[in-house]
Parts: C-alpha cells; structure tokens; sequence
C-alpha cells in the first residue's frame, strides 16, 4: 500500500521501510508512554483531589508506571510483529515474552492497588472504629494477599513458558 507511493518518489527500495516502521512504532509507543505518564495521570491525580477522600488519588499513583511500561510493551509487541516477516518459532517467542511482562506487570498492577488500599483503609478507618483487630489483623492480610498474588503470578508466568505445574498445584 506504501510501496506505489514511495516508488513515485523514487524510493521504490522498501528494504529499510520495515525496519523503520518498526522503529517508528516504538518512538510512537515512547511518546504515548511519557505523555501519559507525565500529561494524563497527573491531570487525572489532580481531577481526583476534588473527592472527599484520598483513594481514589492513592489508586491512580500506584497505576501510574505499570500502565505506562504496558503501554511501552504494547508498543514493543506491535513494533516487532506487525512490520517484521518473523517466522513461527520467532512469532511464537515473541508472543509469549509479551504475555509474560503483561502477566507481570498486571501483577505489579494488583498489588499496588491492594497495598495501596489496605493503607488507606489502616490510616482513615481503622481508627475510627472499636476493635483493635483491624489494626493488627490487615497488615497481616496484607502481606498473606500480597504472597498470594505473587505466587499466582509466578504459576502463570511458568505456565506461560511451558513450564508443567500441575505437579506444584497438587
């Protein structure tokens, strides 16, 4: 689709057009990445200052930068097989190192937003009320979900690569 109107420029050679697609895609992904981590999220920390508690701000700061690396990912992802004629076994690596770092960074992601709630709740409620478990029982609950997540994550990412974990299940 591009060849016919390079080639009336006289740069019919499209040898190095994949290559900087590809190289295009990333700069684009970088740029969306940093415009979004540096434009959108502040904008969105400084809308959410405007709710009668804090939250919602807290939620947003710990999204900030596995939102941003999954957009740089994404980009990656896209740059390599869309523009590039990669063969089976490289399409195929290439989709499960992408699947990995989403796994990843979606981990990264969930226990942000867990940690992240857990204090707020521990700084704004939990003195609020009556008993002393809350006090002493979520920090606990905390770190057990976090180990949670971490373990079910590790299970994916091994599931990911081929690795059989029936085995670590039973």
């Amino acid at each position: 689709m591009v060849e016919p109107i390079l080639a009336r420029f006289g740069l019919g050679d499209p040898e190095w057009l994949d290559p900087a697609t590809a190289g295009a895609i990333v700069l684009i992904a970088i740029l969306v990445a940093f415009v979004l981590h540096k434009v959108v999220f502040p904008l969105i920390i400084r809308f959410t200052k405007w709710t009668p508690t804090d939250l919602d701000s807290r939620l947003v700061r710990s999204a900030r930068w596995p939102v941003s690396l999954g957009i740089l990912v994404l980009g990656v992802y896209l740059a390599l097989t869309l523009p590039l004629d990669l063969t089976d076994t490289q399409q195929a690596r290439t989709d499960t190192v992408a699947k990995v770092l989403a796994v990843v960074l979606g981990i990264f992601l969930v226990v942000g937003l867990l940690s992240k709630t857990v204090d707020w709740y521990l700084e704004n409620l939990a003195g609020k009320t009556q008993g002393i478990i809350d006090v002493k029982l979520f920090p606990l609950i905390r770190r057990v979900a976090v180990v949670f997540i971490y373990g079910l994550g590790a299970l994916l990412v091994m599931d990911l690569l081929g690795i059989n974990i029936s085995p670590l299940i039973a």
